[in-house]
């Protein structure tokens, strides 16, 4: 009896616990599964169901030209997944939304909403998908990156997998983008974001090293020591150094230190900030105008002994605000009147401790009187590597003549070959005698023969200087024998005019003497 009441019980508790699911209120189920099913629910979760999810989401549109968006744009993570995904979408999916670049004229491929890819990392297969997130919050914008990856991995994907994701997406975004030129703004007030303290123009110079007009050797030694600084980050950040680097380019104007720039810019796909030193008053304004830049980018200071006024003594770059007995009002007279940047503050900006913000930097220095410049702004440390911007010899003129005229043997080359040893001819001068057209069509005999032409002329003029040098130098040095001479005979003649004196005073007296003793005569005894 008692059995066959149990099994009733067991019966009618089957059938009439969904109908007191049914009628009992939501609020009073919601509690019971708090208290008594959470726990074992989420313990069984990663056995019924062992994959996670991040959602990487777009930063709201909202915000767009907010503080805080210009600040964060640059480390825009969703943006960085979408560059990093392009690639692999346009492998798989089939699906895609293309979305223009937030700079230049390309196209980001990207998942349409239900779509996924697989990606693999070390072995280790992960799956992105394109979700609509919920718009429930204020700073949501709709759009996510769903990465999905199983539960024992998760230690490798937020460890090594997303920073990998970020960084290759960071590149992607940049070798994607058209470089920039950037020039500091002439003003006074540099308590302003990025865009408001420089201004730019698209960078799109076409010299390469491969056009460089320079010794090939060294034009290989300089690309090998760029591209240690650009893939050495690890080992600057163990040896406890910033990662930047400092050239040093010298030479005669016309030697194409600008163009070793732009190939450098172009070489390892960098910004070119180009700071007018004459516009920024204090040394605060310098490190503002660095603290603006970007990583990936060249730094330069053009003519930089003719910019300030920074060689010399350290001492006497002290601003005037520091001199005790001048007075506050003509501190702050001669403060508004002129630049406050010092000699000082110029090292500060070149290894100091502002100097390691965002890594990644070349700082380049262009001079045409290298020993006008202080010591100290110039050692290894802050210019690492000193370049050397001469004239041009027979190896760079090969690469000039196959630049512009398309040769690389002429029967001329050994008639130019020799003038180039003994006349010094700039790059840019040799490359306009190259520009030589006729009718638009380039002649290779009638450039290259204007080129002998120009090279016998500095040659002429060369050996007339050094007759003229010459004819100087003997004139010189006739006039100082003559003078010599002159001198000798002048000395010669005082000799001769004092050895007469002393004969004509040595008669006198000796007649003198002879006198008195005849006009007093015999003595008388007494």
């Amino acid at each position: 009896m008692m059995g066959v009441l149990d099994n009733f019980r067991s019966s009618a508790w089957i059938y009439l616990t969904p109908v007191a699911a049914a009628c009992a209120p939501i609020a009073v189920l919601r509690t019971y599964f708090n208290q008594h099913l959470r726990r074992p629910v989420r313990r069984l979760l990663p056995f019924l169901d062992p994959f996670v999810t991040i959602d990487i989401a777009a930063k709201p549109e909202d915000y767009s030209h907010s503080y805080y968006n210009s600040k964060a744009k640059s480390s825009d993570a969703y943006a960085e997944v979408l560059a990093y995904l392009s690639e692999v979408c346009s492998r798989e999916a089939r699906e895609l939304r293309a979305e223009g670049a937030d700079e230049g004229h390309g196209f980001v491929l990207t998942l349409r909403e239900g779509q996924e890819v697989a990606d693999e990392f070390k072995g280790v297969t992960m799956w992105w998908s394109a979700v609509a997130e919920n718009k429930a919050s204020y700073r949501s914008s709709g759009r996510c990156c769903r990465l999905t990856f199983h539960e024992r991995h998760r230690r490798l994907v937020v460890d090594e997998y997303l920073p990998y994701v970020r960084r290759t997406g960071q590149d992607v975004t940049v070798s994607n983008r058209p470089r920039r030129l950037y020039t500091n703004k002439k003003q006074r007030d540099y308590h302003s974001a990025r865009e408001e303290v420089w201004s730019y123009i698209d960078f799109d110079h076409p010299t390469t090293f491969d056009t460089l007009a320079m010794d090939p050797a060294e034009k290989l030694n300089i690309m090998d020591d760029l591209e240690d600084f650009r893939d050495n980050k690890d080992y600057y950040r163990r040896i406890g150094r910033a990662w930047k680097r400092g050239y040093l380019l010298h030479g005669p104007p016309g030697t194409g230190k600008f163009t070793m720039i732009a190939a450098m810019a172009n070489y390892l796909n960098y910004d070119i900030y180009d700071i007018e030193l004459t516009t920024v008053h204090t040394n605060y304004d310098l490190r503002k105008l660095f603290i603006e830049t970007k990583s990936k980018s060249i730094i330069v200071i053009e003519d930089i002994d003719c910019s300030l006024d920074l060689s010399g003594n350290r001492a006497t770059m002290l601003p005037a605000a520091q001199d005790d007995e001048v007075d506050d009002g003509v501190s702050d007279r001669k403060r508004k009147k002129g630049s406050m940047l010092t000699l000082s503050g110029l090292l500060n900006f070149i290894d100091g401790l502002w100097s390691a913000h965002s890594g990644e930097r070349i700082i380049v220095f262009t001079t045409n009187h290298l020993d006008k410049l202080d010591p100290a702004l110039i050692r290894r440390g802050r210019m690492d590597r000193h370049i050397e911007m001469s004239y041009c010899r027979f190896r760079a003129f090969r690469t000039l003549a196959e630049n512009y005229l398309g040769v690389d043997a002429h029967p001329l080359f050994d008639a130019i070959k020799e003038l180039l040893q003994v006349v010094d001819m700039t790059p840019a001068d040799v490359a306009e005698c190259m520009m030589m057209s006729k009718r638009g069509a380039r002649d290779a005999d009638a450039c290259l023969g204007s080129l002998v032409h120009e090279l016998k002329k500095k040659l002429e003029e060369k050996e007339e200087q050094k007759k003229v040098e010459e004819h100087d130098a003997k004139m010189a040095a006739d006039g100082k024998e003559n003078l010599a001479s002159e001198d000798g005979k002048k000395d010669n003649a005082q000799l001769e005019d004092a050895a007469r004196q002393k004969k004509n005073d040595r008669e006198v007296m000796a007649n003198g003497v002879n006198n008195g003793e005849s006009s007093s005569g015999p003595k008388e005894d007494y």
